[in-house]
This record gives C-alpha cells, structure tokens and sequence, in this order.
C-alpha cells in the first residue's frame, strides 16, 4: 500500500472516530439535562407547595390592599355621617357605612384564612429543606464530574484533530479534495476495502487491471460503481478455495 492511500485509510478510520467523538460530546449534554430533570423531578412536591405558597402570599396582599379599601370607606362614611342634612342622607350614610362594615369584616376573615394556610404551606416547604439541599448538592457534583469527564474527553478529542491535520498536511491538495467530495456524496464513508476482487462497500465486482493495482498497491484507484477510494489488505481475503466458490457464484449471478 502506498503512503498516500495508507494516509487516506488512516484519514478515514479518524474521521469515524471523530464521527464518534461528536456523538459522545452530545451525550455529555444529554446527561447533564437528564441530571437536571432528575432532581426537578425528586423535588416536584417541594415545587408545587412553594408555588402554593406564593399564590397565597400574593392572594394576600389583595386582601390586604382590598381590607385598607374598604376601611378607607369606613371611615369616609362614618365623616360623611356628621354632615348629614336630613333623613335620607342619614339613612344613606347609615346604609353606606355597614355595607363598608360588612365587606371588610369578610376580608378580614378571609386574611385570617390566608394566614392560616400561608403558615400550614410555610411549614411543609420548611419540612422538605433538608432533603432538598442534600439532593441539590448530589445534583451539582454529578453535574461538576460530568464537566470533568467532557473536559478530559474533549482534550482527548483535539489530539485527534491534531492528528488529522497533520495526516491533511502530508497529502496532495488533489485527494483532499477528493476525499471531502466524496464524503459529501457518500455520507463520510470515503473507502472501501477490496475483498475477493470486490468493492466491499458497494458489492460491484472489480475490472480485472484495477483489482491487479489495487492488490499491488499501485497508485490511487476509485470503484466504477459508487466512486469510493479503494484499498487491499490480504489478511481480509477469504481462503483461495472459499474464494474461488465466490467467483463462480459471482459468474453465474453476472450470466
């Protein structure tokens, strides 16, 4: 095999592992999310009774915006009582005044009921604090180890860059070029190793004089069928009389 198709094999077992390399770098995000989801979910009941606790605190402070309203109101009306002129005012202001009376006494009572439940809520988040805090800090250090790991699998992952670009440099500008359209065209997988005097990526049998250059390691030659870059290795051909059955069921099929 020459040096240059020996380069252009080496160039394509890179290439799978950085395939590879991207693959695995997704995993470390898809993990990280998986670790996040995980103590979302261990904590949902904490959540949901923390959200209760807001929406009643809120609820709350209308009530109490609500209650100073109608106190207001109160007190305008019971002023508005020393003013009167006649018996219609009076009654009027009278009306007035225990209706002002009556709304913010149910607001009172509805406060109270908000207060009761903000202490029933207060206390149960207070309850799950312990555990929360411990599954917080499982969550950070398996979100930290995960960082770790992508870190020393990314410093991994650069010095096979480094290899390919020193592999890029050592060969001519023309089979880079036709390497890359190649894997363009046929999904990264630019070479196809001959076996028993066959493309093994497309199964289309080779002309007698490439296979004879290929097997001799003469030059750079591409399958006529699917145009991938072909190499020969004789530990990967199959035993002369297995091969011989081979290529008279070849024969035959191509009769």
């Amino acid at each position: 095999m020459s040096q240059d198709l020996a380069l252009l094999v080496a160039l394509q077992e890179t290439d799978r592992q950085l395939a590879e390399c991207q693959t695995k770098t997704r995993q470390f995000a898809v993990e990280r999310e998986r670790i996040e989801a995980d103590f979302q979910s261990r904590i949902a009941a904490f959540v949901a009774a923390q959200a209760n606790l807001d929406a009643v605190r809120h609820r709350l402070r209308d009530l109490e915006i609500e209650l100073a309203q109608f106190q207001a109101q109160f007190n305008k009306y019971t002023a508005d009582l020393q003013r009167v002129r006649n018996q219609r005012e009076y009654e009027t202001a009278i009306r007035e005044i225990d209706m002002a009376k009556k709304s913010a006494t149910q607001c009172e009572a509805k406060i109270a009921e908000a207060q009761a439940v903000i202490a029933k809520l207060e206390a149960e988040v207070a309850s799950y604090a312990p555990d929360i805090e411990k599954r917080r800090a499982e969550m950070d250090a398996a979100l930290a180890e995960n960082m770790r790991a992508e870190a020393a699998y990314l410093a991994e992952v650069e010095i096979i860059r480094h290899q390919r670009r020193e592999m890029e440099a050592k060969l001519s500008k023309t089979w880079l070029t036709n390497y890359a359209r190649v894997s363009k065209l046929r999904g990264g997988q630019v070479m196809s190793q001959v076996i028993n005097g066959a493309c093994s990526a497309c199964r289309m049998r080779l002309r007698p004089q490439v296979h004879s250059l290929v097997r001799q390691g003469i030059g750079i030659h591409t399958c006529d069928n699917c145009g991938r870059i072909l190499f020969y290795r004789p530990d990967a051909e199959a035993p002369p009389a297995e091969r011989a059955s081979l290529e008279k069921a070849a024969a035959a099929a191509d009769s």
